[in-house]
């Protein structure tokens, strides 16, 4: 599958979009923060319906600089579409346009900052995606990425639909071309890119108290149940029937599966001391 085509969100854009609208630079680029200036021209590549984008925006306006020195890229039209309203909305002068990661639209070495945030998993070359950003980051700038790694995610108490759910979406994952354990090859990519200067960390997103819980569930629980994911279950399950008229659709064993794992999130949530941890590693690349 290419990784501009609409179906890169294996969970389909409607449920991703939520998800990632809730995201903050504080939980997801506060790694990145401290290497912000002023005068910071910055590319947030992959972003989404914006809201990291706007939040950098702002720290870059607290630290005496302007919105507009902050651009966001993203391949999907519908995210360009969402962001740009979110920008006018927060009355801040960033640009949204739609590109992609190993093609984008900017001159070689003409932003200072080059920023993806859970966007390499995605892509069936990450390293080249990397190569485009240290081609338009100048020299003394810096390329800075986080990643989720979904292998190291962690629960209690145990749930066989929660581990149904990992192993089903790893599957998937792979199929549709993507690296689920991003996390754990990040530092690996940027050496293979060519960025050999790297600096790297990871933090973790928690959900232990009971709102963050029932959020978490309900988001999987949701994205999980969207149509084109579970067609793409059935297909890592081998459980895809085809109708007379050459349509396709999940098969019991899958919709079966399916309702496990939305049983197993709920009642995850629902149990009292109940904890999930995603670790994400970090790093930042300064460009030669």
């Amino acid at each position: 599958m290419s990784e501009h085509s609409s179906n890169s969100y294996i969970h389909g854009h409607a449920g991703a979009q939520k998800v990632h609208a809730a995201r903050t630079a504080k939980d997801s680029a506060a790694f990145l923060l401290p290497h912000l200036r002023g005068d910071t021209i910055l590319a947030d590549i992959g972003c989404g319906p914006g809201s990291i984008t706007l939040d950098l925006a702002r720290h870059i306006e607290s630290l005496g600089g302007k919105a507009s020195q902050v651009t966001g890229i993203d391949f999907a039209p519908e995210a360009i579409g969402v962001a740009t309203k979110a920008a006018a909305e927060a009355d801040l002068d960033v640009t949204f346009t739609q590109g992609e990661a190993t093609a984008l639209p900017f001159p070689d070495d003409s932003v200072d900052v080059s920023f993806m945030a859970q966007v390499l998993h995605h892509l069936p070359d990450p390293i080249a995606a990397l190569k485009e950003c240290a081609r338009i980051v100048k020299p003394g700038g810096i390329i800075a990425s986080r990643e989720v790694d979904y292998g190291a995610m962690l629960w209690y108490p145990p749930s066989p639909g929660l581990s149904r759910w990992r192993a089903i979406f790893s599957v998937v994952a792979d199929l549709a071309g993507m690296q689920p354990n991003a996390g754990r090859h990040l530092p690996l990519w940027f050496h293979r890119a060519g960025l050999t200067e790297i600096t790297v960390t990871s933090s973790n997103w928690t959900y232990g108290e009971p709102e963050q819980r029932q959020w978490l569930a309900d988001s999987w629980a949701e994205r999980t149940q969207e149509e084109n994911y579970v067609l793409r279950a059935a297909e890592a399950l081998g459980d895809v029937q085809r109708s007379e008229d050459g349509g396709a659709t999940a098969g019991d064993a899958t919709r079966a599966a399916i309702t496990q794992i939305v049983e197993g999130w709920h009642a995850w949530a629902d149990t009292p001391g109940a904890l999930f941890v995603m670790p994400h590693v970090e790093v930042i690349a300064q460009v030669k």
